[in-house]
């Protein structure tokens, strides 16, 4: 007699799916017991792929968490879902399905709920409070690295001055050799975000002094931030100060001097609408889209039941998810704006003769995600369930409390920095295979998908929503403990990307297609 397997060993999101994900191999031959009903497995099913429950006849769309991801080529009860069975093909979805969404109703313990954080001039509330080193372009990078590796050298800095979570340069290779036109508008625009940013005390701002990004431009970017005083911003050009070691020593003389002014501040309790949470995903498996993502978007919602903010991104990510989207814009303007970034990507594409199909890796691929449909289903769950407010170019700064979709692309690096640029104060960060990067001013929070990951990196992911599969609980309640522990990282606790460093900041350059 084949081996009986209870449901406990698969994954079900919605009674409506015809699929189920395996959360262990299972064996050609054995039964599976879902709901009354017996499934032979017909093949070997990989940890993390899916398979039919029941038969799904040619034509019909497949769906898992009642979206489709493609349409069937004929797939019996027990047979793996496989790209050779599966054509990538969805329903079409109209604007003119839009209806408008009720207001999100706010929850009196949410709004209670409050973190400790640093209140700035212009009234926005940081969860860090960094001195910035902003080099203007490649040309004075590695100078402006040279001051900070000199600063944080000196431990008498750490210890004079507890109220300044680190000195952080963002080298880039930005800023020159490049047309005069959009990629230097978007590359100022990300770095007025960081310059202006809650969780910036104060700034030093380093050019060389011809580039196309020099003090000219630069302050002229900046000139309403400069006349707001919200924050000590200082100025050197390399070329006017004797050259790389005069320049380096007049920086740390600066910086020196400034910090007991950026350390002037404490923290104070805030309440959660003040946090701007960013998501992000990376090096994605199976398991990302039914656990992780699903308990980022639950903690999404609390906050923003809290009045609070959250950015959704990752463009190329969300391909096929207009149907699952378009109940929640706030107007069918705003809709019609998301679809726009949507055919963006498509038409670049197009023009280079490329497809958005490499966003899904090898590794993706291996961990059970079979086309780009299935990808987005999970990724956008990352943005929880309520009202989408707006929608926003990449680094442009949030203007509505509530879910703001970004403009994107899903590189882990160029998406968190232009997320940041925009404002979020926290990023939360779902992983299948594991990843250890995080970000230049703003604490990530790291979350598992799957309990081997969490094992295998025990001091780089935070919190471990893995647990989803293997023990007795829910996403809602794993959604209030990523709350509680969003509230400690904002009050400080630090993060294990930030114990080691990881500060990464990578600009998505204007007409790139980066995926």
């Amino acid at each position: 007699m084949p081996k009986s397997i209870e449901e406990s060993a698969i994954v079900m999101q919605c009674d409506i799916d015809q699929v189920a994900i395996a959360k262990d191999d299972i064996s050609s031959g054995q039964v599976l017991k879902y709901n009354g009903i017996l499934v032979e497995i017909k093949e070997q099913i990989k940890k993390g792929h899916r398979f039919a429950i029941k038969d799904i006849p040619e034509g019909e769309f497949i769906r898992q968490n009642g979206f489709a991801f493609g349409q069937s080529k004929g797939i019996k009860k027990g047979e793996l879902i496989s790209s050779s069975r599966v054509n990538d093909v969805i329903p079409e979805t109209s604007i003119s399905d839009f209806h408008q969404p009720s207001s999100t109703q706010y929850k009196k313990e949410y709004l209670n709920k409050t973190f400790s954080g640093y209140v700035r001039k212009n009234g926005l509330t940081g969860t860090r409070n960094y001195y910035l080193v902003v080099p203007t372009s490649m040309c004075v990078s590695e100078t402006a690295d040279q001051v900070v590796r000199y600063l944080e050298s000196s431990k008498d800095v750490e210890h004079k001055y507890p109220n300044v979570d680190g000195i952080v340069a963002i080298s880039n290779t930005e800023g020159c050799g490049c047309a005069a036109n959009e990629q230097i508008e978007r590359f100022l625009g990300v770095l007025k975000g960081y310059i202006r940013h809650p969780n910036v005390g104060g700034c030093l701002i380093m050019d060389l002094g011809c580039e196309q990004t020099n003090y000219e431009k630069m302050f002229s970017c900046l000139s309403d931030t400069v006349a707001e005083n919200l924050k000590p911003i200082d100025w050197i050009t390399v070329q006017e100060s004797g050259g790389t070691r005069l320049a380096i020593d007049k920086a740390v003389n600066i910086i020196s001097h400034r910090l007991a002014e950026v350390n002037n501040i404490t923290r104070k309790p805030s309440p959660i609408s003040e946090l701007v949470i960013g998501t992000e995903c990376g090096a994605s498996d199976s398991f990302s889209g039914i656990t992780a993502n699903p308990v980022i978007g639950n903690a999404v919602d609390r906050i923003i039941l809290g009045k609070g903010s959250g950015i959704l991104s990752e463009i190329p990510e969300m391909l096929g998810t207009y149907e699952m989207l378009l109940p929640r814009f706030r107007t069918s303007e705003i809709a019609e704006r998301f679809n726009r970034l949507i055919e963006w990507y498509i038409n670049i594409a197009k023009k280079l003769d490329l497809t958005l199909n490499d966003n899904l890796v090898p590794e993706n691929i291996e961990g059970g995600l079979l086309n780009n449909y299935i990808k987005s289903i999970g990724a956008v769950m990352k943005g929880g369930s309520t009202v989408i407010e707006d929608v926003l170019e990449y680094a442009e700064p949030v203007r509505e409390k509530g879910l703001s979709i970004m403009q994107g692309p899903g590189g882990d690096l160029e998406s968190v920095t232009g997320i940041v640029a925009s404002g979020a104060t926290v990023i939360c960060f779902s992983t299948g295979k594991g990843t250890t990067t995080g970000n230049a001013i703003c604490p990530v929070i790291k979350i598992s998908s799957n309990n081997s990951t969490f094992n295998k990196l025990p001091e780089d992911i935070d919190f471990n929503a893995g647990s989803l599969l293997t023990e007795q609980t829910t996403i809602n309640k794993l959604g209030a403990e990523l709350l509680e522990i969003i509230i400690d990282v904002a009050s400080g606790k630090e993060t294990w990307s930030e114990r080691w460093k990881q500060r990464q900041f990578q600009v998505w350059i204007a007409g790139k297609l980066s995926l």
